[in-house]
């Protein structure tokens, strides 16, 4: 279990981050950095910094998870799961992009 409070709360389930996961991520930084304006970079993606996770529950109230009963309401992993849609969020901005699968 993870939580982050910048600039929002969330309360996510950590990813390990194994040789693999960490290869594609350092794929599609470089991928994307290379096309994009360094200050339009988020520094939290960045490869060493980067914190895989799926995220619970995100809001803009400061703490929100900060109960140390919410850990206990959810099931431990490992869990059987299915993607469904994968999603980018700026936390400097608030953006939101939904990412779609290569045609």
């Amino acid at each position: 279990m993870v939580r982050f409070e910048r600039p929002t709360s969330v309360l996510a389930w950590a990813l390990d981050l194994d040789r693999a996961l960490a290869d594609l991520h350092r794929r599609v930084w470089e991928a994307v950095s290379s096309d994009s304006r360094p200050e339009a970079l988020n520094p939290f993606h960045e490869p060493g910094r980067w914190s895989p996770h799926v995220t619970l529950g995100r809001t803009r109230r400061a703490g929100a998870f900060a109960d140390r009963r919410i850990p206990e309401l959810l099931p431990a992993p490992p869990l059987s799961v299915r993607l469904t849609t994968l999603r980018s969020y700026d936390t400097e901005t608030g953006a939101l992009e939904v990412l779609e699968p290569r045609s």
